[in-house]
């Protein structure tokens, strides 16, 4: 059993009662797709529900928690509902402090080129968690320009390669960005420690981004392009990185939105050694 929704349920009682229901927020994404792999097949790909709430708490200081649940495809055989996060925190002139099962900070450096919908992040995953850290304690701060987070699990789960701590940094500007982080394992995954770097550069609506990442090891990289086309998004990238576990995939992918809430796209995704190419169609509403 998890610990930290319990953490966080806790914590968010003790800050604020029940006065952190005064501001709250309902959000939900709910996606039915159509997938030629093996063979054809039509699922409900992906349930998300999410509640945000905050308390102005007086001399600057504000209290917040988020929980978000999902239920998919690639969860539903072993656990149903996952718990993407599920945080309390306090924000204020000093920066923000968070606890519980929270996001790490990787989409610093691949947040350019882990943009695909169903295959996507192979090389950002060499060098980073990217993904949820359990009972986690992250200070974000900065100053202009530049956002920084210092992070450490608490009794991480064995999938977590145990307790780890997070060091990342950001700078973005108008129309460039670079970010790094770098994890250290209690538990070794791969190398002691294992980092990621990358960024965005924007041309008019076009985005470039770049990651590079190392297991310790061994490196990966990825390349991505995305662009708005025929009212909707086109992404085109690429992932290599064979030492570090990462066979070479090509992404492709095309997104439109259909109404303020609904949404639809098409993915093809080639990978070294697979069987078969992927292509999947969806469509999708979001509340």
């Amino acid at each position: 059993m998890k610990k930290s929704p319990i953490i966080a349920a806790a914590i968010a009682a003790t800050i604020a009662g029940s006065a952190f229901a005064a501001d709250t927020t309902i959000y939900g994404n709910i996606r039915l797709e159509v997938v030629n792999k093996t063979d054809l097949n039509m699922d409900s790909s992906k349930l998300v529900v999410g509640f945000k709430s905050s308390e102005d708490m007086g001399n600057g200081m504000t209290g917040f928690m988020h929980m978000e649940l999902e239920h998919d495809d690639a969860n539903e055989e072993v656990s149903g509902w996952t718990n993407d996060k599920s945080y309390v925190g306090l924000k204020g002139d000093f920066g923000q402090v968070t606890l519980g099962r929270q996001a790490d900070a990787a989409g610093f450096a691949c947040g350019g080129t882990d943009i695909f919908t169903k295959v996507s992040g192979q090389a950002c995953g060499a060098g980073a968690i990217n993904g949820g850290l359990d009972n986690a304690l992250v200070y974000t701060g900065g100053t202009g320009n530049v956002t920084f987070v210092l992070g450490a699990t608490l009794d991480g789960t064995q999938d977590q390669a145990g307790d780890n701590t997070i060091i990342a940094a950001k700078y973005a500007a108008d129309n460039f960005s670079v970010g790094f982080q770098m994890t250290s394992f209690d538990i070794v995954r791969g190398g002691e420690s294992q980092s990621v770097i990358g960024g965005t550069y924007t041309i008019n609506e076009m985005q470039i981004g770049a990651t590079l990442a190392n297991d310790g090891n061994e490196s990966a990289t990825a390349i991505a392009l995305k662009m708005p086309l025929a009212g909707g998004s086109f992404r085109i990238g690429m992932d290599t990185g064979e030492d570090a576990g990462v066979a070479d995939t090509t992404h492709v992918q095309f997104t439109k939105s259909l109404s303020k809430s609904v949404y639809t796209g098409v993915e093809f995704a080639s990978v070294d050694g697979a069987d078969d190419d992927m292509l999947a169609g969806w469509i999708g509403m979001k509340f």
